[in-house]
């Protein structure tokens, strides 16, 4: 029986992975270009952590790194599935997690998730370090959201997926939040192969 289920989840797996044109790396093959590119379209607008600091989005959470990206809001009248499956792959990556593999949870709704609400909700899912939830000022927020392809200005509508990127080459693909955490650890090996 499991071994049944977890077939059809690689079928899904396959079918499910998408790569995001996020932006377009062409040919450049240096990392210069990929860089700049990056920045230019993801931003580099504050944004404050779980933690209180002030970080910059492009440079000091997504710049040269392999990350999984989904959309939270505190509100949320029961636990989100992709933080469940976050807290699962976060024992399951180890202390990659912070060294290649980083997770970032990005708010939908902030002017309800203040840096208190946030760090509440957080504290929910025993982050490790390499595991940011990410909050801050609403129009820098909403320009992430849109960059990220989070379209729909509704927290409760906010698109339910987890973004897997490898900033080093520009690849980028979408599974269902729904994915079980294997899934996602198989999307990152993916990922990490093709540079």
């Amino acid at each position: 029986m499991l071994m049944e289920c977890r077939g059809r989840w690689i079928i899904l797996f396959s079918l499910f992975v998408i790569m995001i044109p996020f932006y377009v790396f062409g040919e450049a093959g240096q990392n210069g270009d990929i860089d700049e590119k990056g920045r230019r379209y993801f931003t580099d607008t504050i944004v404050m952590t779980h933690e209180g600091k002030e970080v910059r989005f492009y440079n000091d959470l997504l710049k040269d790194k392999l990350v999984v990206i989904n959309f939270f809001y505190t509100n949320c009248p029961t636990a989100q599935v992709s933080l469940i499956t976050l807290f699962k792959l976060q024992k399951m990556v180890g202390n990659r997690l912070g060294e290649t593999i980083h997770f970032l949870s990005v708010s939908v709704d902030p002017e309800r998730d203040t840096l208190k609400a946030v760090q509440e909700y957080a504290s929910r899912f025993n982050p490790k370090p390499g595991w940011m939830f990410i909050t801050g000022k609403s129009d820098h927020l909403r320009t992430i959201n849109l960059r990220l392809g989070n379209r729909n200005p509704s927290p409760e509508a906010h698109l339910q997926v987890f973004l897997l990127g490898n900033l080093r080459t520009g690849k980028w693909m979408r599974l269902p939040e729904t994915a079980p955490a294997f899934s996602v650890a198989e999307g990152l090996r993916t990922l990490e192969t093709r540079e």
